[in-house]
């Protein structure tokens, strides 16, 4: 059988049965930290944007957009899912450089509405759709994303395929076509990374996806092994020649993706925020002031230098891709949040002489890590001339250094409180929390639709 087809399979077949339960509740906790983001996404500059565009665009009453009514199932999901992307604060996988949950919970949701399904349909389309998006991922990385490809759009619209297909019950035939829909719709370039176009990319994902699926319910067609070959989109999206097809197939008897996901305790790129939490564990320990520091020097691995392109960003999109913005936020503010992230605090005259006081380096292979190594050492100089430093290995919210549940929870709160009431935060969170109980599909969206 091809890696196409097996995968195919492997959407069509599984079931939420298969899922076990620890699994299960980090899949809940993945969506709602998701859907907090997405909240205060919808009401950002970004969401403003592309609300505005979907109501004109793809209006309908058939799935919500969330804190902005209702449109079109293809409309909800573009809209929901830069939502969910707008503040880069959604989360990403340890082993790839990939941000999942946005495009295949948003390309889920929206399939749902469109279908009458349930929550508990919602929370398998959404595992199964991880799972997708995690192994086209391995299976193109890090060729792809070297190549100056965001895995997050293009990889993650497959993801989104494989939860709209799972949503409307597509037989692995009808699967395999929308896969192939999916390949001639999966573009993002990392160029612009600082812009408004990277969480659009997001919600691009999210639309192909459901885009794709409904296409392949209506028997529309595509090539049938769309992964393999010399044409097939492993190795066209590889120009180094690193496809991988046994990855798209791998431990299927196994584990599931969900388990490698982290949340992101700060609305920046992830490759800050090991860097950041050690500036942070610093600044708290040492109890300095910003005018008790002389200079600060961050050393990052060089895969880091690619992502990083704003030393001295003018907005708040361009400060999630500055190191120097992202740690003079830490030693102005200790525990910086969207709040922090704008174009206001940015280019505010105190903001700039903290950003001036930090320089970067970048290190091969730092800490031995792979090209998706988060790793960060940080030194500050105090205008006595003492000498802090502190290594992290691991960005925190990773498995590998996780957040607490209280602060994941205060994330949600602060995103949620935003736009909707500490009632409807609560209901709606509690909903997530519950997804396989019978009528919290419609809580959740009663709770954050408007």
């Amino acid at each position: 059988m091809s890696q196409t087809a097996a995968l195919a399979k492997f959407v069509a077949e599984s079931s939420l049965d298969d899922v076990p339960e620890p699994v299960r509740e980090k899949a809940t906790e993945a969506i709602a930290d998701l859907v907090g983001v997405a909240i205060y996404g919808s009401h950002h500059e970004v969401g403003e944007k592309v609300a505005s565009y979907v109501e004109t665009a793809s209006p309908g009453t058939d799935a919500t957009v969330l804190g902005r009514g209702t449109a079109s199932p293809s409309g909800a999901a573009l809209a929901n899912g830069s939502f969910g992307h707008a503040v880069d604060f959604d989360d990403t996988f340890e082993s790839i450089v990939l941000h999942p949950t946005s495009p295949v919970f948003c390309a889920a949701l929206a399939a749902a509405e469109a279908d009458g399904a349930t929550g508990r349909d919602v929370l398998e389309a959404y595992v199964l759709g991880i799972d997708v998006a995690y192994r086209t991922g391995h299976a193109t990385y890090p060729s792809h994303y070297d190549h100056g490809w965001h895995s997050t759009g293009t990889v993650g619209t497959f993801g989104a395929t494989a939860a709209a297909a799972s949503v409307f019950d597509l037989s692995a035939e009808r699967i395999r076509h929308a896969f192939g829909i999916a390949a001639s719709a999966s573009s993002s370039l990392k160029k612009n990374f600082g812009t408004m176009t990277k969480p659009l990319h997001s919600g691009h994902a999210a639309q192909m996806g459901v885009r794709s699926a409904l296409l392949a319910a209506e028997g529309f067609t595509a090539d049938r092994e769309i992964f393999g070959g010399k044409l097939g989109y492993g190795n066209v999206m590889t120009p180094g020649g690193e496809y991988d097809p046994d990855e798209l197939t791998a431990g299927f008897d196994g584990g599931w993706a969900v388990m490698d996901l982290g949340y992101k305790p700060y609305p920046s790129g992830v490759i800050t925020h090991a860097a950041m939490d050690a500036m942070r564990e610093i600044v708290v320990e040492n109890d300095l002031d910003p005018d008790d520091v002389e200079s600060v020097t961050v050393a990052l691995d060089e895969a880091a230098s690619e992502m990083l392109h704003h030393e001295r960003p003018a907005t708040g999109l361009e400060a999630k891709f500055s190191i120097e913005f992202c740690l003079a936020a830490i030693l102005r503010e200790r525990d910086p949040g969207v709040h922090e992230f704008t174009t206001g605090y940015v280019t505010d005259d105190e903001t700039r002489n903290q950003t001036a006081k930090v320089s970067r380096a970048f290190e091969p292979n730092l800490f031995g890590g792979s090209f998706a190594n988060y790793a960060a050492r940080v030194s500050v100089t105090t205008r006595d001339g003492t000498e802090h430093a502190v290594e992290e290995k691991y960005a925190p919210g990773s498995p590998n250094n996780p957040l607490s549940e209280d602060r994941l929870r205060a994330k949600f709160d602060e995103c949620a409180a935003a736009v909707v009431s500490d009632e409807e935060a609560n209901t709606a969170y509690d909903a997530i929390r519950s997804l396989e109980e019978e009528g919290s599909l419609e809580r959740l969206l009663d709770a954050v639709g408007n």
